[in-house]
């Protein structure tokens, strides 16, 4: 590849349209009628009706029937044959070859309204759109993983400098763990014995954060190794939770999963768990262009581009 090739993008529909070449890679053209604005072709194996679409167009309409892409009706200009060869798509956009045809701008000129109708609702995108958000979070995303284990390197570090066998660190993580839990879970009522046990657990979950982060017995020489090597100053001194961000997301999303079988639950459940995935998550479009309506557009684009073939080797002289 050339400095001056692009990179295209993958598709998001790549098996959908791999199936469509599969079972058209024989199809032809069969012109029925061609006067004007008023045509009707066919797209077919030969031999067989089995995967063909009719197409049928007149002033300021498209229509499409058939095995597949059956009944389908668009209207926009004047020329619908026009009109599919260039709005709204771009010849082998994708990196698979597929027109990068922008499916929201053609469902717009269905006729009667129909452009809700052509999408349903996906688990797969609800479940990716979840994933995709966790994956962003400044606390369970990409990112707080990595900070959570250059911790645990540091800590790994610090402890081999300090001696401290494995059962030695084990203990230092698990008491940190168990007084941030005590005092995360505790609700005090308004009672002056209860904000001093408030107070207590507080200090508990100091007590073991220093204990964990110690370095009693370092040398200069060690602490300056760790400061320069591991980024002390950044990750050092921190809470380390017990779960990390990867597994938090993982045990998030699986939640999800036993959610997804509706729109409305998934909505329901996006609703309950803003504190993970936001507030703003009414707005999301679980829904995603049905697989008949991909087919038919994939079917319009090759049938148009069969036909401007024909009309140009008809518009041929011929040779003497």
């Amino acid at each position: 590849m050339s400095m001056t090739d692009t990179v295209k993008p993958e598709n998001p529909y790549a098996r959908t349209y791999a199936d469509f070449l599969a079972q058209t890679r024989e199809h032809v053209l069969v012109v029925l009628q061609d006067e004007g604005l008023y045509r009707h072709i066919r797209v077919q194996a030969p031999g067989t009706r089995m995967w063909s679409w009719d197409v049928t167009t007149w002033p300021g309409h498209l229509a499409t029937s058939g095995d597949i892409a059956d009944g389908y009706m668009f209207t926009r200009e004047p020329d619908m044959v026009g009109f599919f060869t260039s709005a709204g798509k771009s010849e082998s956009y994708y990196s698979d070859g597929a027109p990068g045809i922008d499916f929201r701008y053609w469902a717009e000129k269905l006729c009667g309204g129909r452009s809700r109708e052509v999408k349903q609702y996906d688990a797969d995108l609800f479940l990716r759109l979840v994933r995709e958000h966790l994956e962003e979070s400044e606390v369970l995303g990409t990112e707080a993983q990595e900070f959570h284990e250059r911790q645990l390197t540091l800590l790994k570090r610090l402890h081999e400098l300090r001696g401290l066998d494995p059962d030695a660190q084990a203990a230092l993580f698990e008491a940190h763990w168990t007084a941030e839990s005590t005092k995360a879970s505790y609700r005090p009522p308004s009672t002056l014995y209860s904000a001093v046990r408030d107070e207590d657990n507080k200090t508990a979950s100091r007590s073991a954060l220093a204990g964990l982060w110690c370095t009693d017995g370092l040398t200069d020489e060690q602490l300056e190794e760790l400061i320069a090597e591991h980024d002390w100053h950044e990750l050092a001194d921190l809470d380390v939770p017990r779960q990390s961000p990867a597994e938090r997301r993982e045990e998030i999303l699986e939640e999800a999963r036993w959610h997804a079988d509706s729109e409305s639950e998934a909505h329901k459940w996006l609703a309950d768990h803003e504190d993970a995935v936001g507030s703003d998550t009414w707005e999301w479009d679980l829904r995603d262009w049905d697989i008949h309506f991909l087919f038919t557009c994939y079917c319009i684009d090759l049938a148009v581009r069969l036909y401007r073939g024909h009309a140009a080797a008809k518009a041929q002289p011929s040779a003497a």
